[in-house]
């Protein structure tokens, strides 16, 4: 176990007191929950139990005993993949997603030189967090992710870690 896996307590900007752990089974009921009040196309469970056994980690955010956010990520043959992060609605824009997405980048450093990303198009304040973060586009996906009445596009983004 290294030090990514071990819990860890850290503050938000917004003074939020939070710990870090990674996903167990038993997190799972709690994590599609998020997932479905985060995302209009949440991901499947099966995406998540993939987490417990794979080289995908998912870590959760607590505030208390509650669940506020969780990132997922990957790395292989020196990339690295972003692949969900979420914030409960109630705690968006309070420091939680920024503080994710900069453990997750802790996480990869060593395994991978860049982390990518897809972002719906329409996602501003993701897109403006990633911006913030030092990730810089690269392209689109055309008609990557379901929408109501169709699809939209995906923006490829990245960051040189």
């Amino acid at each position: 176990m290294n030090q990514f896996e071990l819990p860890l307590q850290i503050t938000t900007v917004a003074g939020l007191e939070l710990s870090l752990r990674l996903l167990t089974e038993s997190d799972l009921p709690m994590v599609m929950e998020l997932e479905r009040s985060a995302h209009s196309h949440p991901w499947k469970q099966s995406s998540f139990e993939d987490c417990l056994k794979g080289r995908q980690r998912c870590w959760l955010a607590e505030c208390g005993n509650r669940l506020v956010g969780y990132v997922v990520v990957t790395h292989a043959g020196g990339d690295a993949e972003l692949l969900n992060i979420a914030v409960s609605p109630k705690c968006q824009r309070k420091g939680v997603g920024s503080l994710l997405l900069q453990h997750a980048i802790n996480c990869v450093i060593g395994h991978a030189d860049m982390l990518f990303l897809e972002v719906r198009v329409s996602n501003r304040k993701a897109i403006e967090l990633y911006s913030k973060e030092g990730f810089f586009e690269l392209g689109n996906r055309k008609n990557y992710y379901p929408t109501m009445n169709g699809y939209e596009d995906a923006l490829l983004m990245a960051s040189q870690l």
